[in-house]
């Protein structure tokens, strides 16, 4: 694994991270600048991001709601996949949201994206059935 840092997003990276995201495959790209400045407003310990100079490598932002944490965009880019990258910045938001006291850690995947779900059942989470998900958008 090359000598890379996590560091703290900062909202000076969000532009860069949603063209990161919008050149990952299998991540679910809506998110508006306000509403992600907003989030890491609001969970300013959780959000992480890995740089090779001034590119983006890895992404990672840990939501805390005071009781559960939750995981968006881990993300890796391709050149870096397989060192490494994702395993490292898992176990970071982790430890963090450990930290936070978060009781139990949840995330989503896509049901069309079977490398993310091999790599979250690698790393042992545990696929649910027994509860749905519903959404209600309620910006049009």
């Amino acid at each position: 694994m090359g000598e890379l840092n996590i560091e703290l997003v900062s909202e000076a990276d969000i532009p860069m991270m949603m063209a990161f995201w919008s050149d990952t495959p299998g991540l679910g790209v809506g998110n508006e600048e306000e509403s992600l400045r907003d989030f890491i407003r609001r969970n300013p310990t959780t959000c992480l991001l890995a740089k090779s100079g001034d590119s983006i490598v890895s992404t990672v932002l840990g939501g805390f709601d005071g009781r559960r944490g939750y995981i968006y965009h881990l993300a890796v880019h391709p050149n870096y996949q397989r060192q490494g990258w994702g395993t490292k910045m898992l176990q970071e938001v982790i430890l963090r949201l450990e930290e936070l006291k978060a009781e139990k850690i949840h995330l989503f995947v896509f049901k069309d994206n079977q490398s993310a779900q091999a790599f979250y059942e690698r790393q042992a989470w545990v696929k649910r059935h027994d509860i749905h998900v519903y959404s209600l958008n309620t910006r049009q």
